[in-house]
């Protein structure tokens, strides 16, 4: 089947601040592709979308549209009022129809389509307050710190705002019951170590100035932004993989649309590229009491 991809309005302006147009946006989607799509693969796909760019309305669309071409991958998933056919994104061409639809952020679920009821990552959410990143950084060790007591291989990127992943691929051999036990343990031992620092509060309110950890990233209805997708900011920043050793020296507003086509070969994209190969890993039992 022929998949052909014409860009419309090429000249519209999706960042103003930064005259990021939509086949410029195209073309980095194209110039990360190789490094996004193994993270996009099989998964069920949620995307905020804004036609009319950053500054514009901005909507989450999981449904995919009726008027997608043909050779659109699906994969339908039963929720409350329907069933939901979410978007597979497994190619360059769909990546690139995506774009031209004004896809802005790419939200891809901790599961693959054929086995929805089985998860394959457990993810660490890092969210500081405002302003507040060095704060991050501080938990990112100390969750690090935790994941390697624990036995646990991980993977860090960056938010593309605030805040910073640790994601850890894991065998497809727990339930998604299992995995948000196992997330919700991970956050408490976080949080015995320094309770002074660290905070599961969901209300912002409520977190008296400390990091909060978001277990409720961990389960199959659940999504966390892929490693290289923009984020839907007039800054253009994207969600960067990084290493531990750049902790405390790095700015993660340096990574943007405009910069990261440039550093796909420093040493988080390699691990990240690396990760693909290795054998997944069992969370251990400390984690599902």
């Amino acid at each position: 089947m022929t998949k052909t991809v014409k860009i419309t309005n090429p000249d519209k302006v999706l960042w103003p601040s930064l005259d990021i147009t939509k086949r410029r946006y195209v073309d980095y989607l194209d110039a990360v592709g190789e490094r996004m799509l193994p993270w996009l693969r099989d998964r069920p796909l949620s995307l905020v979308r804004a036609p009319d760019g950053v500054t514009g309305e901005r909507y989450y669309q999981k449904d995919t549209p009726k008027y997608a071409p043909s050779w659109i991958r699906t994969v339908t998933i039963p929720a409350a009022r329907r069933d939901v056919a979410y978007t597979v994104c497994n190619d360059a061409e769909t990546l690139a129809w995506l774009g031209n639809q004004a896809a802005l952020e790419f939200h891809p679920a901790p599961v693959r389509r054929d086995k929805l009821e089985r998860p394959d990552q457990l993810t660490v959410d890092i969210d500081p307050p405002d302003d507040a990143f060095e704060a991050a950084v501080e938990v990112a060790r100390l969750v690090l710190e935790v994941t390697d007591d624990l036995g646990l291989r991980t993977l860090l990127k960056t938010s593309g705002g605030k805040g910073l992943h640790i994601v850890m691929p894991i065998r497809r051999g727990v339930s998604s019951d299992e995995l948000r036990r196992a997330a919700n343990r991970l956050t408490e031992i976080v949080q015995e170590r320094r309770p002074d620092l660290v905070t599961a509060e969901f209300r912002k309110a409520d977190r008296g100035g400390k990091v909060m950890l978001d277990p409720s990233r961990n389960h199959a209805g659940a999504t966390v932004v892929a490693p290289y997708s923009p984020r839907a900011r007039d800054e253009a920043t994207v969600s960067f993989p990084v290493v531990p050793a750049e902790l405390g020296r790095m700015d993660p507003s340096a990574f943007t649309i405009e910069t990261v086509p440039k550093l796909l070969d420093r040493k988080g994209p390699r691990a990240w590229s690396e990760a693909e190969r290795e054998a997944s890993q069992r969370i251990p039992r400390a984690l599902l009491p």
